[in-house]
């Protein structure tokens, strides 16, 4: 059942129930989806046949409703404002073959990343498609890599939990790295292995609600990743996080991919280095 606290729960209905649609191809029947909302059937099927006389869902002969072609305004409306979805999808797809690596692609904005399509992931609410995260570090630094100083310094005063002096020089350290490099490389801190278990076992005590829950995730990400951006060429076999960075004409990247690597031991870097270039050929030309 879904708990809401939304302002207004009639239309968080309505997202929950599209949301829900969308995530099952082969349809649903109106129980079926009034279970999931955590709804009356009554108030489900209000809300079905108003969306139903828009063409956003369609009821099908086996009495199962699936999304509606009424949807593809806004699906046109979106390739518009996220022009790399369709070449996006592509690229990542190239990627995942290429490298044995899970890949998310995210846009970039001056309120955090959204990632807007994933290959190769599980179904975890980690990489879910259309969820936000805050620009912060570690991975936000690739979107940050190229701004101004003044940008850089704020940003990086604004980071919860709060950095000390020797923590902003480091990272500041990591900027430099993937400016040259172009691109950024983490690993998992086996110094830090054990931490990063019992951070994740409280993580998964709390309820993604808990005010407490992002602050947590934060620190164990910073504490738990260690940059290799700099020292690549020793330390690929360890690597298992790259960041890359997608230019449109802004002099900073206004998307990013994500790649978790499975076998980094099975890469050379001239390797690595030639299909993250051709991922941004690829796509930074679909950047109006």
């Amino acid at each position: 059942m879904t708990t809401s606290t939304s302002k207004s729960p009639p239309t968080r209905r309505v997202v929950e129930i599209l949301a829900i649609l969308s995530a099952a191809p082969a349809g649903l029947t109106s129980a079926d989806i009034a279970r999931s909302c955590g709804i009356t059937t009554s108030t489900c099927a209000l809300i079905l046949a108003e969306l139903e006389a828009a063409n956003w869902v369609t009821r099908r002969a086996d009495r199962t409703y699936g999304l509606g072609n009424g949807l593809l305004g806004v699906v046109h409306g979106l390739r518009r404002q996220f022009p790399l979805l369709d070449r996006g999808r592509a690229t990542l797809t190239a990627l995942h073959a290429h490298l044995n690596a899970a890949c998310s692609m995210s846009r970039i904005d001056g309120a955090g990343l959204t990632i807007v399509d994933s290959v190769g992931h599980s179904a975890d609410v980690e990489h879910v498609v259309g969820q936000r995260f805050p620009i912060g570090p570690p991975f936000g630094l690739v979107a940050m890599a190229w701004h101004d100083e003044t940008a850089v310094n704020a940003w990086l005063r604004r980071v919860t939990p709060r950095l000390t002096d020797a923590d902003i020089a480091r990272q500041k350290q990591v900027l430099c790295d993937i400016r040259a490099r172009g691109y950024g490389a983490w690993r998992f801190d086996a110094q830090h292995a054990a931490l990063h278990d019992r951070l994740t076992r409280v993580l998964d005590s709390l309820g993604p609600s808990d005010a407490v829950t992002p602050q947590l995730t934060t620190l164990m990400t910073m504490l738990t990743l260690e940059s290799v951006t700099g020292s690549l060429e020793y330390d690929l076999t360890t690597t298992e996080f790259i960041v890359l960075p997608i230019f449109g004409d802004a002099p900073a990247p206004q998307y990013q991919i994500e790649i978790r690597l499975a076998e980094p031991a099975a890469l050379t870097l001239d390797e690595l280095g030639a299909a993250l270039v051709g991922a941004q050929q690829q796509l930074s030309p679909a950047i109006g």
